[in-house]
């Protein structure tokens, strides 16, 4: 009787355990099934990304010692060389920080229950990399080696922002990223005297236009 006690409770610790440690499920409330990312809190919201990306993990960050964050990212690659990216990086202000985001979301997009700042820009990610050795490029990029994937250096991205709480100490960010190369330029083309060209201008209105396909807040 004693024995078949003793049993049940052991099934009951290991039952407990993988629910705790479930593949995807994180102890903040938020985990990605399918083509699905739910987070439950700062913010609640449901993205659901098009079939072609792929979910690769996770990865923590620090910003000094004023905040940390998280970094939810999918790939859509051929090969193992990354085509597309699309990354959500929820952030907040540690406690221990009076800081607070300070977006005005005047004019914002609409999607789903949340609104969002919009902008695109491009970038070299190896000067990204040297400029802040262990920010959140360099995390990325670093991440995506040891998976054997191939990152081009210059890339382009439009970035959509929203906060989360009353406090306004919490920040969502979703990065959709493609290559500079697929636009027939290089990067070269898109600055000039610290101003966007003309180029960029066309550029970068297709770009916002094919992220907002493929992805979705349902939530």
């Amino acid at each position: 009787m004693r024995n078949g006690y003793l049993i049940s409770i052991l099934i009951l610790l290991v039952l407990t355990s993988c629910q705790k440690n479930s593949p995807g499920k994180e102890e903040n409330g938020r985990f990605v099934m399918g083509q699905i990312l739910t987070s439950e809190k700062l913010p609640k919201i449901k993205i659901a990304l098009d079939d072609s990306f792929v979910y690769q993990g996770k990865i923590d960050f620090k910003i000094r010692d004023i905040a940390i964050g998280e970094r939810y990212i999918f790939i859509d690659s051929e090969n193992h060389i990354v085509k597309r990216m699309f990354i959500a990086q929820f952030e907040g202000f540690l406690p221990s920080s009076e800081e607070f985001y300070r977006y005005s979301f005047v004019n914002a997009t609409e999607m789903g229950n949340h609104k969002f700042r919009q902008n695109t820009y491009a970038f070299s990610n190896s000067v990204s990399m040297a400029a802040n050795p262990v920010g959140e490029a360099a995390l990325t990029f670093n991440f995506l080696k040891d998976k054997g994937f191939k990152v081009e250096d210059e890339l382009m991205m439009s970035r959509f922002v929203t906060v989360a709480g009353k406090d306004k100490k919490h920040e969502l960010i979703l990065f959709y990223v493609e290559n500079v190369s697929e636009s027939g330029h290089r990067l070269e083309n898109f600055y000039e005297d610290d101003s966007e060209t003309q180029i960029w201008q066309d550029i970068s209105k297709y770009l916002t236009e094919r992220s907002l396909q493929i992805f979705e807040i349902i939530e």
